[in-house]
């Protein structure tokens, strides 16, 4: 620290064309006292700091090289770090988590990328339930965060994202606050800025958009399809089954794992009574994913290199695991041996 701060008086000493004589006179020190700071000797009184700073024109925050931000870098790292040791112990990475936004408390982005690893490993990594409500809490103060302090591109996807989160916790009134301050947004500029690219010729840009738009575009219609299974919201069955045959159509052509849809599947004939089928189709879907099913191209992510099928396929069976034991349509077949030997399933490590 000491090195540090007088290397960065030094440095901004001379950017102003001041001497060390008139940097002590501004400050009210000796010359010898500037000399030891900036050959690292001794460190200025704390209650100097304010006056070196506006006799340097900086601020106290150059002088002390604080920086209020994780770097790219930092950030990307972190988010590599993070995921390789939640599955190993999640308390350390729960405190990983906490201890980054000690170290940098006014960053949004780090909140914001921290929230949504927060709101996922627990599924992916198989946490049990203390850990995944604190990995909840967590999620929440950052997403909140990001809502109030993020720019003005962060703040919509943190206030949709806290919503989502609020909606599945039970805070209705809460939920639909959130939403009603979303901007009603009609029109994606993604589908423009795909032409805008090709029209430049980048053309790893306009695949990058267009790859950005369908991502965006099939999750809603996905998700759009699947609750319109739901005997609450489809008039008949033969609506509901439409509904779900639209989703495995389009989900199948843009490569989704088929033990997704077959547990997806699953939770749509628990909901209509088929209890038998339900479980069966557990289990099929289980087997695929653990046994035989290769991940394949899916068109909006690259594809998983043959070396990584193993920890593909362990990750997802984690997720899908995650998916078993907190949706609520199968609450109904918790007891069922074909359940208890999906989650089994699901468990071993690929």
């Amino acid at each position: 620290m000491e090195s540090n701060i007088g290397n960065v008086i030094c440095d901004l000493r001379k950017k102003q064309g001041m001497t060390q004589e008139q940097l002590a006179d501004a400050v009210g020190v000796s010359t010898p006292a500037v000399s030891k700071w900036e050959t690292g000797s001794s460190c200025p009184d704390l209650t100097l700091l304010a006056p070196i700073a506006r006799a340097l024109d900086t601020d106290v925050n150059t002088l002390l090289s604080f920086t209020p931000t994780l770097s790219q870098e930092g950030l990307l790292a972190l988010m590599k770090e993070i995921p390789q040791l939640a599955r190993q112990d999640a308390g350390a990475a729960l405190e990983r988590m906490r201890t980054a936004v000690r170290r940098y408390p006014n960053d949004a982005l780090l909140q914001f990328q921290l929230a949504s690893l927060a709101m996922s490993l627990p599924a992916i990594s198989g946490w049990g339930e203390p850990e995944a409500e604190e990995a909840r809490n967590l999620a929440e103060q950052g997403l909140t965060f990001a809502q109030r302090h993020g720019d003005e591109k962060l703040r919509p996807t943190a206030t949709y994202l806290l919503a989502g989160l609020t909606l599945n916790s039970g805070e209705l009134d809460r939920a639909e606050a959130l939403l009603d301050a979303l901007p009603n947004l009609f029109l994606s500029p993604q589908g423009l800025y795909t032409a805008l690219y090709q029209k430049r010729g980048d053309w790893e840009k306009a695949r990058l958009s267009a790859q950005t738009q369908l991502a965006g575009g099939s999750t809603s219609v996905l998700n759009s399809l699947l609750a319109l299974t739901s005997p609450s919201l489809a008039r008949t069955e033969a609506e509901a089954h439409r509904a779900f045959q639209a989703y495995r159509t389009i989900a199948d052509a843009l490569g989704y794992p088929g033990a997704q849809t077959d547990i997806l599947l699953a939770a749509y004939d628990l909901q209509w009574g088929r209890a038998d089928q339900a479980l069966d189709h557990l289990l099929t879907a289980a087997h695929a994913l653990m046994e035989r099913e290769v991940p394949h191209l899916l068109l909006c992510q690259s594809p998983v290199p043959e070396e990584q099928y193993g920890e593909y396929r362990r990750s997802l069976g984690q997720m899908l695991r995650g998916t078993l034991l907190s949706d609520t349509a199968f609450d109904s077949a918790r007891e069922d041996p074909r359940y208890l030997e999906a989650l089994q399933i699901l468990s071993r490590e690929a």
